[in-house]
């Protein structure tokens, strides 16, 4: 038990550490015109934060039973799997790939000439085909600000929940299991 309580707490300080720095060596998940910064930045922060809650709560989830601490692990991994599968669909549905151009990234909902634009072109991939890349990020600049704003956050809080319910997972189940040891020996 000793070895798979080491094991949890590993993953979890490699969750709460080395995404951010992945995300600022490669830009791997980071929508386009973003700041890479901002994204691997707050990885690190709240992860580090999560590690310090749960560890300020140490005591409380000592004295949990077994089951509702597993209870709370089974929940962080069903929210790892809706915070991942809810990025990947919100990338793919707000960045558009455009052949031989570099991606652009729509916002939630459009206002202005760019909301006239897909309402006459049908789609983000048709506008750009018949206005050019460059013309429709200058249309996104100008006309949808605050909806490329919100849209930033709705992506950076989604891919926090990603690295944040992995790591409290591991964390709570690492502890768990190192006091229950502790517990067995006495």
């Amino acid at each position: 038990m000793y070895g798979l309580s080491n094991f949890f707490k590993l993953i979890a300080t490699t969750f709460a550490t080395i995404p951010g720095l992945a995300v600022l060596l490669t830009n791997i998940g980071v929508p386009p015109d973003t700041s890479i910064a901002l994204f691997a930045g707050t990885i690190e922060a709240i992860g580090i934060l999560t590690l310090l809650i749960i560890w300020l709560k140490k005591k409380w989830i000592v004295e949990q039973p077994l089951n509702r601490i597993i209870r709370i692990g089974i929940f962080m991994a069903i929210l790892f799997l809706i915070s991942l599968f809810s990025y990947l669909f919100l990338f793919s549905y707000l960045v558009i790939e455009y052949p031989d151009s570099q991606p652009l990234l729509f916002p939630i909902y459009a206002q202005g000439e760019l909301q006239a634009g897909l309402s006459k072109y049908g789609s983000p991939f048709e506008l750009i085909h018949q206005w050019g890349r460059d013309d429709v990020y200058k249309t996104i600049q100008k006309s949808s600000n605050v909806a490329k704003n919100i849209t930033v956050l709705c992506f950076l809080l989604i891919y926090q929940f990603i690295f944040v319910s992995l790591t409290g997972a591991f964390a709570i189940l690492g502890l768990r299991c190192k006091e229950s040891e502790q517990t067995a020996s006495d």
